[in-house]
């Protein structure tokens, strides 16, 4: 499937703010399962981008402002062709407990930030209705049913930094408390799993508007990395796009930057998804372009008043920053 997407972000200050470092995770990979064509990153106000690949082999851009400002926007466009080649899970017939595992997959089983090793998350796992010599898919299938039959697609109940803990307690949250508890679960049973951050397109009428998406894949000896969405049970296809690997969203946020200065952050986001014909391009095509905001050596007057319900609004959609909203 051959996609176009576009992911904006503005982040607007109600005080002048004399300094400010922002670090960016917005480009998709190209692997076996999707070639990245062309990749398009706007900055405003103008700066020099630095680039370079993390831990977990993820593009990250990052820039820094000096001078005094009181806006940030950011743009980014991509180009991405996805031809998903994993097994369903009724064919990963892995023994578990798992063999010797590359190092590689070893971080992956560790519990940490936002997912906690608890009495709740144990006694989750003790409930699960499938035996843990069972075949490495039919481990996946029945956790992925329990957390898709046991909690609610609910926005606005959990916050982007809540845990595992909190998920369970509510019963309701989104794609990110979803790929939590099942990373912790998988972990729990010896199963190394990461977590995916992305983007999923869904056909609407019109220009198809979303956000970033979160699910996650298993490591299986003999077939690798495979993918699984626990938000909507089901397998990965081609309407998904990865964008960075982590051991949880902590690793993996869209965007994570510090500044300097007494004022509020208020962040919007937003993300388009289209479809798009296949394009003649050999190379990756990779490009910056800037965004023409204002800095100022020296604080000047302010050309317009903070507005409480803009600020609300905005705060509201940045806790809500990584989930999807759900189809149907």
């Amino acid at each position: 499937m051959h996609l176009e997407i576009e992911h904006r972000l503005s982040l607007e200050y109600d005080a002048w703010i004399r300094e400010s470092s922002l670090e960016l995770r917005m480009q998709p990979k190209s692997s076996a399962d999707q070639t990245l064509h062309s990749f398009v990153l706007a900055v405003g106000p103008p700066s020099k981008i630095s680039r370079y690949r993390d831990w977990s082999e993820n593009v990250v851009h990052h820039f820094t402002i000096a001078n005094f400002h009181e806006r940030i926007e950011v743009a980014a466009r991509s180009q991405v062709n996805t031809h998903p080649s994993a097994p369903a899970l009724d064919a990963v017939l892995d023994p578990v407990p798992l063999g010797n595992l590359p190092w590689t997959a070893r971080d992956y089983l560790l519990l940490g930030g936002p997912v906690v090793d608890s009495r709740d998350l144990g006694e989750f796992c003790r409930a699960l209705e499938v035996a843990a010599s069972a075949p490495l898919g039919e481990q996946v299938r029945a956790v992925g049913h329990a957390i898709r039959h046991g909690f609610t697609y609910m926005k606005e109940v959990t916050r982007y930094d809540s845990t595992t803990d909190e998920f369970l307690r509510l019963r309701a949250g989104v794609c990110q408390d979803f790929t939590h508890l099942m990373l912790g679960a998988l972990r729990l049973r010896g199963i190394p799993c990461r977590y995916v951050s992305g983007y999923l397109h869904v056909e609407r009428a019109g220009a198809e508007a979303s956000q970033s998406h979160a699910w996650i894949e298993f490591f299986s000896p003999t077939a690798g990395w495979v993918p699984f969405d626990p938000t909507h049970y089901r397998t990965v296809d081609e309407r998904y796009v990865v964008v960075g690997h982590g051991r949880h969203y902590d690793d993996v946020p869209p965007n994570k930057g510090i500044f300097r200065g007494n004022a509020r952050e208020a962040l919007r986001a937003e993300v388009i998804t289209r479809l798009s014909a296949p394009k003649a391009i050999a190379t990756l095509h990779e490009e910056v372009e800037h965004i023409d905001l204002p800095v100022y050596q020296e604080i000047p007057a302010r050309t317009h008043e903070w507005s409480s319900a803009v600020a609300d609004d905005a705060v509201a959609q940045q806790q809500q920053q990584q989930q999807q909203q759900r189809p149907g």
